[in-house]
């Protein structure tokens, strides 16, 4: 079974003023990060409990990350039954666990 890889409102709002910010500091390079997250999408669909699980996470819904390759981020996700839900677009340098609110609205 292929899971649905649906955002968080939150998240997609991440994901789109990352692209933009990338996009600007280069031509094509926002199109390269947002391929990159794609990348990352697929493998979680294909292994949804590959990624990391999320220290302080052992509670229900369990939440998981994994890199993305070439950027400094973290895409934060959940697996339910039938999809993956993405948490956050996680910078590097930002705050751990910023994101953990939605947790709870997911």
């Amino acid at each position: 079974m292929t899971l649905e890889a649906r955002y968080h409102p939150e998240a997609l709002a991440e994901l789109r003023a990352d692209v933009a910010w990338y996009e600007d500091r280069g031509d094509g390079l926002g199109d390269r990060f947002e391929a990159a997250v794609d990348e990352v999408i697929d493998i979680i669909v294909e292994w949804p409990e590959s990624g990391t699980v999320w220290p302080g996470s052992d509670s229900i819904p369990v939440a998981r990350s994994h890199r993305v390759t070439g950027f400094p981020y973290r895409l934060v996700y959940l697996v339910q039954p039938t999809r993956l839900v993405v948490i956050a677009l996680a910078h590097a340098k930002r705050e751990p666990g910023y994101w953990s609110e939605r947790l709870r609205l997911t």
